[in-house]
């Protein structure tokens, strides 16, 4: 997981830079997970793209992970404004966006490579403010789904 996690944030390099956004990634080289790698990429991606676009001024991404007892769960956090409420609600709906312009498939996507694996993700405002993304896939799903 950390390999692929650090060759997305290469293929985003420039722009992270650009925007002056921090990194901080938390997973431990040793963490595997059995899914599928182009779709798991994918979903992750899209939740980087978000959380980037969240933080058009700078700020801080995060990247955790926790395997525990029959799941795994790798966390895509910002430090930007947060979700209103009917955004957080809404977040998965096909074609629903807070950005201008935008077809609102992309955390759809992300739902359903999600879903694809037997698992689930959630959108949830932080503590400290800005936003978190959980993806979380059960033990015995990313076995069958690989």
């Amino acid at each position: 997981m950390r390999a692929l996690l650090e060759e997305l944030l290469a293929a985003h390099a420039a722009r992270l830079s650009t925007q002056h956004i921090s990194i901080t990634l938390d997973v431990p080289a040793h963490e595997q997970v059995l899914a599928d790698r182009e779709l798991l990429s994918r979903a992750l991606a899209q939740l980087l793209i978000n959380a980037v676009e969240a933080m058009p001024a700078g700020g801080s991404l995060v990247l955790t992970s926790y395997q525990g007892h029959g799941q795994y769960e790798i966390e895509v956090a910002d430090s930007g404004p947060g979700l209103a409420d009917d955004a957080r609600r809404r977040a998965f709906e096909p074609h629903y966006s807070t950005k201008p312009g935008s077809a609102g498939l992309g955390l759809t996507l992300v739902e359903r490579i999600a879903r694809a694996h037997g698992g689930v993700v959630a959108a949830q405002n932080c503590p400290d403010g800005g936003a978190a993304f959980t993806l979380q896939l059960p033990s015995h799903a990313r076995q069958a789904a690989a």
